[in-house]
């Protein structure tokens, strides 16, 4: 069995930009999901929702991860022995997954998030995990650059997950392309979305009350507070429907609508708001079998093996290059 090592991490994005793109996003009035899980308090309202009895996702992951992790082991390459997880969130998922693989063969941990306090949340967690751990502090883009690095450092093939329904929170088209550029075909992708059962919406009222939560409105309006609004500037609205961008896909998103006219000072820059405007502050992706799979063959993509949680509300699946 490896040694348990201290983790290494590296900082590929400053701080600086990072306060820029949130800037200009402000400016936009669409704020990208990844700043939601930014900073120390940011970090800490997703490590709440995912403790929050209400979010139902979290469940139903874990259960799909810990019934067919065994399978997936067997289905992917010995030759694979890293895995770079795109989000480490907790840290659970991916001790899961690594304790699974290290039954059969060596595994590496490697980690992409763009925060530090995320990953060092997430570290904690695996730090009983034995092997080598490294984290680098930055967009998940570099994934394209780091993989192929990863994969000619350590002679082994990498599995690239991507859980928590993160692919649904991200512009899908652009992620896919980075993952499949950042591949070779012995690479695997394990990724975790949730699904509408037949491409049907059952119960659109099921939906928004899984997600209008006090702790998923907080999630959604953590960022937004480091420019200094306050809750009393407007209010938090949920809506539901087919996506503007992607007709095929449905998506939750929240917004935050003004009830007063507010300016704000962002790196010494003014920023006004008018009375009704609004602010995309979160969105996520659903999706039925038919259109992901579709999502999956049309960007370079052949599913492995599709694992689906009961009544197909959540969908695990393992997927390579064609």
């Amino acid at each position: 069995m490896p040694k348990t090592l201290k983790p290494k991490i590296k900082i590929l994005d400053t701080n600086r930009k990072d306060n820029e793109e949130f800037m200009i996003s402000l400016c936009h009035r669409n704020i990208p999901t990844k700043f939601q899980y930014w900073g120390n308090k940011e970090t800490q309202n997703w490590l709440d929702v995912c403790k929050d009895p209400q979010y139902i996702n979290w469940p139903l992951e874990i259960d799909l991860l810990s019934t067919n992790l065994s399978e997936i082991v067997k289905l992917v390459n010995p030759k694979v022995k890293n895995l770079v997880s795109l989000g480490i969130g907790n840290g659970e998922k991916d001790k899961m997954i690594m304790n699974a693989f290290l039954k059969n063969r060596p595994m590496r941990y490697f980690a992409i998030d763009v925060s530090l306090h995320m990953v060092k949340a997430g570290l904690k967690t695996l730090q009983e995990v034995p092997g080598e751990k490294t984290a680098y502090i930055g967009d998940f883009e570099h994934l394209e650059k780091l993989a192929p690095k990863i994969r000619k450092q350590t002679k082994s093939g990498n599995l690239i997950s991507i859980l928590g329904n993160t692919l649904g929170n991200l512009d899908q088209i652009t992620t896919l392309n980075f993952i499949r550029r950042s591949m070779d075909k012995n690479d695997y992708l394990l990724f975790a979305v949730q699904i509408l059962e037949k491409g049907k919406i059952l119960d659109i009222g099921d939906i928004l009350s899984a997600y209008n939560t006090k702790v998923l409105q907080k999630l959604s309006f953590g960022a937004i507070m480091r420019s200094g609004l306050k809750r009393t500037d407007g209010v938090i609205e949920i809506e539901f429907g087919r996506n503007k961008l992607y007709p095929q896909f449905n998506t939750i998103e929240y917004f935050f609508t003004f009830k007063k006219d507010k300016t704000i000072k962002y790196l010494n820059r003014e920023i006004n708001f008018k009375t009704g405007e609004r602010i995309l502050t979160y969105y996520s992706y659903k999706y039925d079998k038919k259109n992901m799979t579709f999502l999956l063959n049309n960007n370079g993509f052949e599913i492995v093996r599709y694992f689906f949680s009961p009544g197909q509300k959540y969908l695990l699946a393992l997927a390579k290059l064609k």
